[in-house]
């Protein structure tokens, strides 16, 4: 796919804009992986509270916490970039489209 920080949307295999973004704009993974980490804290509290492990619990409820919100940041962070990218660019139309493949067909109303 080549570089994609220049424009995250994929012209070439869709034409739904954000279709398949978190895997071709790869600024999006780390967002997922925070997240990810934000899950093993929130598992691990559940876990140091059941066998009764209190000294752990304000250490896992930061990282939770701090997971989530850094996750969720990252990605409204970047979801913006896509958007300031998309509104700076020139609308670009894939060469072959739905419209295309049947050159014939008449539209209903």
């Amino acid at each position: 796919m080549g570089d994609t920080h220049h424009d995250p949307t994929d012209h070439s295999r869709t034409t739904q804009p954000h279709a398949g973004i978190a895997m071709k704009d790869n600024f999006f993974w780390p967002g997922f992986i925070l997240l990810a980490v934000a899950v093993f804290g929130m598992i691990s509290t559940v876990v140091a509270a059941a066998y009764r492990h209190y000294e752990w619990l304000a250490t896992t409820v930061l990282v939770a916490v701090l997971g989530t919100v850094a996750g969720a940041l990252w990605l409204v962070v970047e979801l913006r970039r896509v958007t300031r990218i998309e509104s700076s660019s020139t609308p670009h139309t894939p060469t072959t489209g739905r419209a295309s493949a049947l050159p014939n067909a008449k539209s209903r109303p």
